[in-house]
């Protein structure tokens, strides 16, 4: 049973939709999905129309996107919501209706996708992974919205009590939640970039982000090495491109796509399933390329 994880990428997650025509090109197709923040709107579109001309059409619709569209305001809106205490720097509301226009009306539930689906949400009041998914009369769109609440800008979505935001929080690629329901070969596309920066790092987002992404790098090793260990064909196909794009650029969508085509296009040439490789360099490589701060030594020389 082949199954397709799809990373968290916020912005850059164009580069799973060429990821995924690629992967229809060369015929093949997936028997689940599970997605985690933009994995989740790429995986939710995949799931209800998986052919060619369904990712043409996602396509269209991360091209049509637009900042305000997810990330309304400026940064003196964002200033004033700090100070009167809001839950996050932005409303949710331009994204919740940018999300009904993305959701086809016909497939309002998870029993109208065409694959089974896992929108992967973190639920901040318990420090939980919380799956939707398994119950096909579920609406779909607050479980997407909230695993694509990217935390700080987006306000948690609520769902019976329950807290929830960025799955990404918890499991930014969410292998381990294919496996338990069935995949035996997986297509994990995982748009992580590399964690090593040899420049400091400015600003509350990109700060929060890389804290964020650093905080969760052994549990992708760690989830990679358990799924090849469990007998699982695991394709990790690392796609860093664009890096450096800022949080609200859309203005690089087609390129984020070609490129994503490209590297999916590359992989299925040279195929090396259940490769594991360090998300991070050797301690010896980071500090040939750096010193370590006075007094400090790394874990692991």
């Amino acid at each position: 049973m082949i199954g397709f994880v799809l990373s968290g990428g916020a912005n850059r997650g164009a580069l799973q939709v060429g990821a995924l025509q690629s992967l229809a090109a060369h015929g093949i197709k997936a028997n689940l999905v599970a997605g985690t923040s933009a994995g989740a709107l790429n995986g939710v579109y995949y799931a209800y129309d998986p052919t060619a001309a369904g990712l043409e059409r996602l396509a269209q619709k991360w091209l049509a996107t637009r900042k305000d569209d997810i990330f309304p305001g400026n940064k003196l809106t964002m200033a004033w919501r700090v100070l009167i205490g809001r839950d996050s720097l932005m409303s949710g509301a331009n994204f919740r209706r940018t999300l009904e226009r993305y959701i086809p009306p016909e497939a309002r539930t998870f029993r109208a996708l065409k694959v089974p689906f896992y929108a992967v949400t973190a639920d901040i009041l318990s420090a939980t992974t919380i799956i939707f998914g398994d119950e096909p009369d579920t609406e779909l769109l607050d479980p997407v919205l909230a695993s694509a609440s990217f935390p700080i800008v987006l306000p948690p979505v609520v769902i019976d009590g329950f807290q929830l935001t960025d799955g990404g929080v918890t499991a930014v690629v969410p292998i381990e939640v294919a496996l338990l329901r069935g995949a035996t070969e997986l297509y994990v596309i995982d748009l992580e970039p590399s964690l090593y920066k040899t420049q400091l790092i400015h600003g509350v987002l990109p700060i929060a982000a890389q804290t964020l992404v650093t905080s969760l790098r052994e549990q992708l090793i760690d989830d990679l090495r358990d799924a090849a260990q469990a007998g699982a064909l695991v394709h990790h196909v690392n796609i860093p491109a664009f890096a450096e794009l800022d949080l609200f650029d859309f203005s690089k969508t087609a390129q984020l796509i070609e490129a994503g085509r490209a590297a999916m296009d590359h992989y299925l040439d040279h195929p090396k399933p259940n490769t594991i490789r360090p998300l991070t360099p050797a301690p010896a490589e980071v500090m040939d390329a750096r010193r370590m701060p006075r007094g400090g030594r790394p874990l692991r020389e």
